[in-house]
């Protein structure tokens, strides 16, 4: 045999194993758990804001990973994220409890099984990514707080059970920087223990006229929010607040709140209970007493909002522009 020739099979075979031997290795299953590393374990965000933190696998493996999610109080220590529905023994199972600075996008632990995982003490959140994964991220959702606040810290801790297919104990940091709104937000809610649905058997609306002509409305939402935008011209707005409609039984001044918001800057807050007796009834049952009106001059993102008092001072400004009972019906059922 040619010598030369020889030696290029020889070098051919040896490449051949070379790489069998590589796809070998690289199809074997990795057994084991892989460890999580973080890219980043503190995240800056302004309210409202997402905070988004990055893992890589350290190789991958043919099960889902979980990962435990511990929202930590300032000792450090796991604050509970679900309570009893009822008696804890009724078997009634658990809802989810409702963080006052971030919303945790994840099941509980007890909506995500916990006796999967082992016994998570009656904490936390579990997070869940497809197998074979290597990179992903948690997110973690912020809340606007309306009122002003200094930057607040929250910690939370990630591990795993024995249970989980990976490893990882970290504490990840988010710093939420107070949110300055340049909108102003008008809400009105009402609240109280009632035989009857207040969100369905009590019907309060709002809407917003701009230099006198009708703009916008809330009719369909518990609570009613008409915001307007910091982008929207300059000049004067009034704002209708009304009941349109009640069947509660009850003989009562129904509680209601109107308040004005622009976040990071004021909350101003007006009760305006007595001017909605239940008994009475509301627009659409023919008390036409059961609205009240107020204006709000904006100039850039400054706004100056004057209160009606207890009487609809403000409601006949632009009295000619204003739609009819019988256009709002239209408006209302439309929206059945």
């Amino acid at each position: 045999m040619n010598t030369k020739f020889l030696k290029l099979f020889t070098f051919f075979l040896l490449a051949s194993i070379v790489v069998m031997s590589c796809d070998d290795k690289d199809s074997i299953e990795r057994t084991g758990k892989p460890s999580l590393t973080i890219d980043n374990s503190t995240v800056t965000v302004t309210e409202g804001e997402t905070a988004t933190f990055n893992f890589t696998v350290e190789y991958p493996v043919s099960t889902k990973i979980d990962i435990r999610i511990d929202v930590l109080d300032e000792n450090e220590n796991p604050i509970p994220t679900a309570v009893a529905i009822g008696d804890p023994n009724s078997g009634n199972g658990y809802s989810p409890i409702d963080l006052d600075d971030i919303f945790v996008p994840y099941p509980t632990w007890f909506d995500s099984g916990w006796f999967n995982f082992g016994y998570l003490g009656g904490s936390g959140y579990v997070a869940t990514f497809d197998p074979f994964t290597e990179n992903f991220s948690i997110d973690i959702n912020t809340l606007v707080e309306d009122i002003a606040n200094p930057t607040k810290i929250i910690k939370l801790r990630l591990s795993a059970t024995s249970e989980m297919a990976a490893s990882i104990d970290e504490i990840i940091t988010i710093n939420i920087e107070n949110l300055i709104s340049d909108n102003l937000i008008s809400r009105f809610e009402w609240d109280g223990s009632y035989s009857a649905d207040p969100c369905s058997d009590i019907d309060f609306d709002l809407e917003l006229y701009y230099e006198g002509a009708f703009t916008d409305f809330s009719y369909g939402s518990c609570p009613e929010e008409i915001t307007i935008s910091g982008s929207d011209p300059d000049g004067t707005y009034v704002l209708d607040a009304s009941l349109w409609e009640t069947f509660i039984p009850e003989d009562l001044d129904i509680p209601v709140t109107l308040s004005f918001i622009k976040s990071g800057v004021f909350v101003e807050s007006v009760d305006l209970s007595s001017l909605f007796p239940s008994n009475n009834g509301g627009l659409n049952q023919g008390n036409g007493s059961a609205i009240t009106s107020y204006t709000i001059v904006k100039s850039g993102n400054n706004y100056t909002i004057t209160d009606s008092s207890n009487n609809i001072v403000a409601q006949g400004r632009f009295a000619s522009n204003k739609i009819s009972l019988d256009e709002k019906r239209i408006l209302k059922a439309n929206m059945e």
